[in-house]
């Protein structure tokens, strides 16, 4: 097993992505997330991952999961998770991210662009973590027009809003750090939902004039509304044009660029070969509202388009905060993508593709409500580790790795006398899912296990030794756990 990859902001729109694609391609990955005010750190990863696996109809592997806050130094870990990512981790995915646009009294955007980003680089300066990967934004080249190269970075025509500044002064924060060995780039364009299934958790950007006028306008009314006349509220041109990118596809280039050590150094454009006009986008809207959205109250036929422009100041208001980021887009090269993964050519975004973000977003009402909190019924740590959470390294030579993949699950190297989280280096590896484990933990039943458990890089006697390890292990803190239980009661 390689070392760990850090990887911040995994709850997020692309954040998720990137950990389910990582946890395909068996990447150890150290997810630092902070709790919410509904689930626990452990709980919003748990979502995630029982999302896609639920879509992919298997189960994905778990990654180590440390609470953490951009806003703290070295992001607020304990000095014993940043011993134990001393000795495991040797990169860093930081994609944790706020996409205000504008200054808000609470500092945002610059408090988790540019504090966080700090905060990221010094916890890998104190951890030793050399490798990092950040994910900026297309949108660093500020006011630039015309052709903007992947090695263009310059502030000399300032920025259209405060999230292009913030995200710049991050980036420069990152190449200029003396401690990283490589620092790879990654500036993806407008980041929308799932090509395929228009998936999204977030609905900023392009999502923003929809989520505003589908409330207000009827299925029957848009023949009636010319949803062009909005935009041209806050200064929104018909002939602009954007650059729309798929979350799946971004994650998809990022995984592959990641997984593949030669490509580290370099700056990658993550934007589209197509850009969408600002009157295509519209007419997209429109027809999403006529196709997907359920009728209202029947309001009269009788209705010319003038019927409409009381909604126009009602959508100025909303729209105003985002009124600079709705200009012209410039051309973005994509020479180093391009040559990185000739395999994963743009996905263009053409009506269809438009349409099925459209569709998503109206059948799920833009994310309301929003999931229920997620809650596990059985957590392989409670059999493992029993009431002892350390994060310290076991150094036994007859450790074993045991990786657990579905809810609950997570990686551990396991000894006689107990499981540390993580799994080790040069080690034997055992591989199981969360419902053989949990059966396990009921029955004691090793030929059962046996059938249903994987290992690699042992022979057949240390199995039989790994197997019989793991009983004792899971049948002394059942005990553990049964003397605590009646303690607490």
């Amino acid at each position: 097993m390689t070392k760990y990859t850090i990887l911040t902001g995994a709850t997020g729109l692309l954040g998720a992505f990137l950990l389910r694609d990582l946890m395909i391609e068996d990447v150890p990955v150290v997810a630092l997330v902070r709790s919410s005010r509904m689930e626990t750190a452990s709980e919003r990863v748990e979502g995630v991952l029982q999302r896609f696996e639920r879509r992919l109809g298997r189960a994905l592997p778990r990654p180590v999961v440390m609470e953490c806050n951009l806003r703290e130094p070295e992001l607020g870990l304990t000095s014993e998770e940043k011993a134990w990512l001393s000795r495991h981790a040797d990169s860093m995915l930081h994609n944790a991210a706020s996409l205000s646009f504008v200054e808000t009294d609470a500092g945002e955007p610059y408090k988790s662009n540019v504090a966080g980003t700090r905060n990221a680089l010094e916890l890998c300066r104190v951890v030793g973590v050399r490798n990092f990967y950040h994910v900026s934004t297309a949108y660093v080249c500020g006011n630039r027009r015309g052709r903007v190269m992947e090695s263009d970075f310059s502030d000399e025509l300032g920025f259209g809003n405060d999230y292009e500044k913030s995200k710049f002064a991050a980036e420069k924060m990152v190449r200029d750090s003396q401690w990283i060995d490589s620092a790879t780039v990654f500036r993806p364009a407008i980041i929308v939902g799932d090509s395929v299934t228009g998936y999204t958790s977030t609905f900023h950007g392009f999502y923003a004039p929809m989520k505003i006028l589908v409330p207000l306008i009827e299925p029957e009314d848009v023949e009636f509304a010319n949803l062009s006349s909005f935009g041209e509220t806050i200064g929104m041109n018909p002939n602009d044009q954007k650059n729309f990118v798929p979350v799946d596809w971004c994650s998809r280039v990022m995984t592959s660029i990641f997984v593949d050590p030669r490509l580290r150094g370099a700056t990658y454009h993550l934007t589209g070969d197509n850009r969408v006009s600002i009157g295509d986008m519209s007419r997209m809207i429109a027809e999403g509202i006529r196709r997907y959205k359920k009728p209202g109250a029947k309001r009269g036929l009788n209705r010319a388009a003038s019927d409409l422009s009381y909604l126009l100041p009602i959508f100025h208001d909303q729209m105003e905060v985002y009124q600079a980021y709705w200009r012209d887009d410039p051309e973005f090269d994509m020479t180093n993508t391009r040559r990185a993964v000739p395999q994963f050519p743009p996905i263009p975004m053409n009506e269809e593709q438009l349409l099925v973000l459209v569709r998503f977003a109206i059948e799920s009402k833009f994310g309301w409500p929003k999931p229920k909190p997620t809650r596990l019924d059985f957590v392989a740590a409670s059999a493992l580790e029993g009431s002892d959470n350390s994060v310290v390294e076991r150094t036994s030579a007859s450790a074993f790795g045991l990786r657990v993949s579905g809810a609950g699950g997570g990686d551990w190297t396991v000894e006689r006398d107990g499981a540390s989280r993580g799994l080790p280096l040069d080690a034997p590896l055992m591989t199981m899912n969360s419902r053989t484990l949990r059966a396990f933990c009921d029955d004691r039943d090793l030929v059962a296990l046996e059938e249903k458990s994987s290992w690699e890089g042992g022979s057949e006697s240390e199995y039989k030794s790994a197997l019989a390890a793991l009983r004792e292990l899971v049948a002394r803190n059942a005990l553990t756990n049964q003397y605590q239980a009646a303690v607490d009661r």
